[in-house]
């Protein structure tokens, strides 16, 4: 779930335009499982599965979802060729989007993850700080800036260019002892690899900036945009939105 820091081609606008009938279209990443995935009719994930919850809950409005490319999902809606999506709200897209104040979403990378047969679980399981793994081997991601700057580099590491890698290295050959890696995204590598039951993951409270907040964007050229968050913001105040969202989540876990 590096990357998804979330081609499609002029067909894909033509397929696009019987969905913009639909009172909102939002767009998502593509093959960033378990967070978004889908094509150019429908979206699956985390975040879709999310979204559709949110509108359940917004009486009077409709929704339609897509997945293509995450650089095209966002000019499109700079462009207004879509309305919404669902990303962090940095400041360059809220130059053309407006944000729920309230995320839908926390992706959480405060979590080690590792071999639920590892001879150092209760090591793992127990550590205060990066200095209690010291002498364990970290398995990270070439070219991540997020690990770049949370990792400390006293630590031993490998470094490889695919998840899927890191995944073979810390269940199959068991040159690494553990990820730093949300437990979504873990679960669903180790299930697509053939891990299922391998891996076992731990929350921690040490690793730096772990939580990045995904909110609701619409486009500002919308004329209800302003209306519609400050709806989307109680419907994700509210228990009962809450309440679906963990049970959501937890079913990727």
């Amino acid at each position: 779930m590096r990357t998804f820091l979330f081609a499609l081609g002029f067909g894909l606008g033509t397929a696009l335009a019987p969905a913009m009938a639909a009172d909102w279209l939002f767009g998502f990443a593509e093959k960033e499982a378990p967070v978004s995935d889908g094509g150019q009719q429908d979206a699956w994930g985390i975040l879709p599965e999310l979204t559709r919850e949110l509108f359940d809950r917004l009486p009077g409005e409709s929704l339609s979802m897509s997945a293509g490319p995450w650089i095209r999902m966002q000019r499109w809606v700079a462009t207004g060729e879509i309305d919404g999506f669902v990303t962090y709200p940095s400041t360059e897209r809220r130059d053309y989007a407006l944000f729920s104040e309230t995320p839908v979403y926390n992706i959480d990378f405060g979590y080690l993850v590792y071999r639920s047969d590892h001879p150092q679980r209760e090591r793992l399981e127990s550590a205060q700080s990066f200095d209690d793994l010291e002498g364990l081997v970290f398995i990270g991601q070439q070219g991540v800036e997020w690990e770049r700057d949370n990792i400390p580099f006293s630590l031993k590491t490998i470094l490889v260019g695919q998840l899927d890698t890191m995944m073979h290295l810390l269940a199959r050959r068991q040159t690494g002892d553990f990820l730093v890696m949300p437990p979504e995204q873990a679960v669903a590598i180790a299930r697509r690899l053939g891990y299922a039951g391998q891996i076992a993951y731990h929350p921690v409270d040490f690793i730096p900036n772990a939580r990045i907040p995904f909110h609701v964007g619409l486009r500002r050229s919308h004329p209800e945009t302003r209306m519609l968050i400050e709806r989307i913001d109680e419907v994700l105040r509210s228990p009962d939105f809450n309440d679906s969202a963990d049970r959501i989540v937890a079913g990727y876990r």
